[in-house]
């Protein structure tokens, strides 16, 4: 009976149904609440019409489930959306509280007739019995005529017999017939939404309307619909925000299917549509995409703003496209668009990446001679670029710049500068950087104790290295394998396997899980001090650990064994690797020559071999490789093979 009278039961979009792109629309005329009377609401709530039609146009998610509520339960919802204490609104919501009164109300109204229907019926049949039961079969006899009636009492019974049951059969047609009646006069009041084949981006996200469209002036009276901008500028920007969603996810396609459904929806795509699109392509280091659409606003008269250029120079970072980043700055200033820091800060930061500090510096002077103040990061990613170099001279420079124009170091600041000293190997001047940190009240992180470490790593340090990790423990900071990684560092420059192998038990007790870097570390030192048995330990271990070696690993496993020209069981290490799948390449090349010009005998045609294989397989030949082929196979022999290394192919 439901269906016949057109009482479709609404459905609504499970959380992870999608949006649709051609998802039928409902169009509401009251955009700032649900009118006060049921009655309101049921005029107002109707399919879309023609464009003559005004009102919010706002596409319904697809229905994938039912959404049922009791009847006390959409009382409430209403009148709270009624009276505006309900919050945030969904136009899916809107509209099963708008249909679910409509059914309430047709219900209602088919009750009210059925009963009064049967009532009717049920006063005829009463009437029709009493005709029955005292009509003809009384009436006298006229004696002027001399003749009998014309009806008997016998066929006049017959006859209300047969009234009565073409009563009673009336009263079982007609409420069908009022159904069918009923449920075409009610036929499209009602949106049925379909459900659409769904796309993989999310439903757009419910508006929130403010209280300037919730006022009478903005309704345009009790009754009155209100005006198409305000409804139209609340949809734009539901489907912007639908944009930076799917852009902050990575997801260019699902941006760009947003932005389509911008105009598919009579909508115009403004500053923050387009400024969406190529972020989304930004995140994913999508260069020419980004240009695309900036070229397609262009194209339609909506002029980039300085967020699109630093947008477009940021995707260029990513890209480590430092000429491309400067380019769209110049391009930037010359249609007259005023940069900011972030837009100069980015270009700094680009050339610093590449090491380039004198473009590092000469940006950071025409930002000044454009009378831009120079932010934090600009100085950050000179201070970066100078310790690249090591130039600790230049680094600890452009602190005091920053200083005097009233910027506070952060702790990213003087970890750079701490950098620099590591890159120089210059322990004290790094230990000054880090105390002055400290005074100043900035805590250092896992990041600048790490510097620290290595920076005693490269100085040969190995006391002071293991001070500085005591000292990092004793503030709360908690070690990563980085930190440990320096440190095994600094006992693999002195050849320190019990050191080594002591730091890697202190990094398990940590609860720190270990990487190929940290025992290729304990790996080398054991390799240095010529620890065969412990070397393949800890290979062992590292296996048990789930850790896939690496070529420099099964190079540093190797390397204990070739300096004592065990050959037999480097090939053996060589055959386990390229079971792995790992190729040779210069690391185990020189360890495998090695091996055969240690060993006692050596192994010349052996190490000829090998050579002239890893020649063919197109194995850098560097220096080390060139030294120990000679004395594998002598120095004449080693010419001739590298005239036939350099030969073309």
């Amino acid at each position: 009976l439901k269906a016949r009278a057109g009482l479709h039961v609404l459905k609504l979009a499970a959380p992870a149904a999608c949006a649709p792109a051609r998802s039928r629309p409902l169009s509401i005329k009251t955009v700032a609440g649900f009118p006060q009377t049921r009655g309101a609401l049921i005029r107002r709530v109707h399919s879309p019409g023609p464009s003559t039609r005004k009102g919010l146009q706002l596409p319904l998610p697809p229905s994938c489930s039912t959404y049922r509520l009791p009847h006390w339960e959409h009382k409430k919802r209403i009148s709270e959306v009624a009276a505006g204490s309900a919050g945030s609104t969904s136009v899916a919501e809107m509209g099963v509280l708008s249909g679910s009164t409509l059914l309430a109300s047709s219900r209602l109204q088919s009750a009210a007739a059925l009963s009064a229907l049967t009532l009717g019926v049920f006063m005829i049949d009463l009437k029709l019995q009493e005709l029955s039961s005292g009509g003809a079969g009384d009436r006298p006899i006229d004696p002027s005529h001399g003749a009998a009636p014309q009806d008997t009492p016998h066929e006049c019974s017959w006859l209300y017999f047969a009234a009565e049951v073409l009563t009673v059969a009336g009263c079982m047609v007609l409420p069908a017939a009022f159904l069918q009646l009923r449920g075409k006069s009610t036929k499209g009041k009602i949106p049925k939404l379909r459900a659409l084949s769904q796309p993989s981006c999310p439903p757009l996200p419910p508006s929130k309307l403010s209280d300037a469209e919730d006022s009478p002036r903005s309704r345009g009276g009790r009754g009155t619909p209100p005006s198409e901008a305000p409804a139209g500028k609340s949809a734009l920007a539901r489907f912007n925000q639908a944009i930076s969603s799917a852009a902050k996810d990575g997801d260019t396609r699902c941006a760009e299917r947003w932005f389509n459904e911008i105009r598919k929806h009579g909508l115009v795509p403004d500053l923050v549509s387009y400024n969406s699109v190529i972020h989304a392509c930004a995140r994913q280091g999508d260069t020419d995409r980004a240009s695309q659409w900036m070229q397609k606003m262009r194209a339609i008269g909506v002029m980039p703003n300085t967020i699109s250029y630093n947008i477009l120079m940021d995707a260029c970072v990513k890209a480590k496209d430092a000429d491309g980043a400067e380019r769209w700055l110049s391009q930037m200033l010359e249609v007259g668009i005023e940069a900011n820091e972030i837009s100069y800060a980015t270009v700094i930061h680009a050339r610093a990446k590449n090491g380039d500090t004198a473009k590092a510096e000469g940006w950071l002077q025409e930002m000044l001679r454009r009378g831009v103040t120079p932010n934090i990061v600009s100085y950050n990613s000179l201070i970066y670029a100078c310790g690249r170099r090591g130039d600790i001279s230049g680094a600890e420079r452009w602190v005091q710049e920053m200083e005097a124009r009233g910027l506070e170091p952060r702790v990213t600041t003087y970890s750079a500068v701490v950098d620099a000293c590591a890159k120089s190997g210059d322990v004290l001047r790094a230990e000054r950087w880090m105390e002055r940190m400290i005074a100043r009240g900035v805590d250092p992180n896992v990041v600048s104790y790490s510097t620290m470490i290595d920076c005693c790593a490269k100085a040969e340090d190995l006391e002071r290295a293991e001070l500085w990790l005591c000292k990092m423990a004793e503030r709360g900071v908690q070690p990563n394998a980085h930190s440990f990684s320096a440190l095994i560092s600094a006992c693999s420059k002195r050849g320190d396997a019990d050191a080594a192998a002591r730091a890697l038990r202190r990094m398990e007790a940590a609860g720190i899980d270990g990487d190929v870097v940290v025992y290729g570390g304990v790996l080398d030192a054991c390799a240095k001090a010529g620890d065969v048995v412990r070397a393949k330990q800890v290979f062992q271990q590292m296996r048990s650990c789930g850790i896939r070696p690496n070529v420099i690993t099964y190079s540093a496993l190797a390397r204990p064994f070739a300096h004592r020209g065990d050959w037999v069981e480097v090939e053996s290490i060589a055959a386990e690797m390229k079971s792995e799948g790992l190729a040779v390449n210069e690391y185990f090349l020189y360890v495998l020559l090695l091996a055969y010009s240690t060993a006692k005998p050596r192994q010349p045609e052996k190490a000829e071999a090998a050579f002239l294989e890893a020649c063919r397989q197109r194995v850098e030949i560097n220096k080390h490789v060139s030294s120990v082929l000679a004395r594998a196979v002598g120095r004449a022999r080693s010419q001739e093979l590298l005239q036939v290394a350099r030969a073309p192919r």
